[in-house]
């Protein structure tokens, strides 16, 4: 059985009534006569076939899917559209263009891409990540503005007093470039659970887009080998792997005002 048949068939068997994806919620036009999170039923609305004009572009070129079904994957999750939706499309243009069912590459991109962008979106929801525990992006920005508050009642200078522990996880030795999205989020658990260890003292530990977690802390003197003390952690998490867990981490300097500090958060979560 494909992967694609694979996924469609365990879909059929929730039977649930809503295969809305979470970003339906937030769909501009949704109205009255339609409850708020739902989209018409499975089979009288689906994406457009344009949607997946890369995809096609793609296959008729002979050039690699895996790009455009990951940007297709994303786009689609943002419009509000289900994974089965999305891939129901998918199998549609393959079998319009290839005469047959989707390649095992183009699932798995398309898949993965839906995933995360549905997983950004419920993040933005919590004040934490549900998966790895760390603080939301928004959680973080509002704990840095209240540091810079406090700072101007005191007298005192935030980049002075305090900086950010910057960790991004690498991808291991000899995988390749691309690796998915759910390798990523277990990357990101180990690294969360690196910096609980090292940094408990009440300091504010976060996620920084998809492949960053940040943590607030105080310039203390002994900052630099807590700082190694999480590299070593991190390289020697895992011990059932063959080789090291590899990430960058650096001690991340905060500018005078509470509006640059934002910027750099966006900076440093952009892929």
């Amino acid at each position: 059985m494909s992967l694609y048949a694979d996924i469609r068939r365990r879909f059929d068997s929730l039977r649930t009534p809503n295969l809305a994806g979470p970003l339906a919620r937030e769909r501009p036009e949704a109205s009255s006569e339609q409850p708020c999170g739902r989209r018409e039923p499975h089979g009288t609305a689906g994406p457009d076939r344009s949607a997946y004009l890369a995809i096609a572009e793609a296959l008729r070129d002979g050039a690699d899917v895996v790009p455009a079904s990951d940007e297709v994957g994303r786009r689609l999750a943002e419009d509000g559209f289900s994974l089965l939706e999305a891939l129901d499309g998918l199998s549609a243009l393959y079998r319009s263009i290839a005469g047959g069912e989707p390649a095992f590459a183009a699932v798995r991109a398309l898949s993965s891409s839906w995933a995360e962008a549905s997983l950004i979106y419920l993040h933005s929801l919590s004040c934490e990540d549900p998966l790895t525990g760390l603080s939301s992006l928004k959680h973080l920005r509002s704990r840095l503005g209240e540091l810079y508050r406090e700072a101007d009642l005191r007298g005192t200078s935030v980049p002075a007093t305090h900086a950010l522990v910057v960790v991004e996880p690498l991808n291991p030795a000899g995988t390749g470039r691309w690796q998915s999205p759910f390798d990523r989020e277990f990357r990101l658990i180990d690294v969360a659970e690196c910096l609980r260890i090292v940094f408990a003292g009440g300091d504010v530990l976060g996620r920084v887009g998809s492949h960053r977690a940040a943590a607030l802390v105080g310039r203390e003197p002994n900052l630099p080998d807590q700082v190694e003390t999480v590299r070593a952690l991190i390289t020697e998490w895992r011990l059932d792997t063959d080789g090291p867990q590899l990430a960058r981490i650096w001690i991340e300097g905060l500018p005078t005002t509470d509006q640059l500090a934002v910027r750099l958060l966006d900076e440093l979560a952009r892929p």
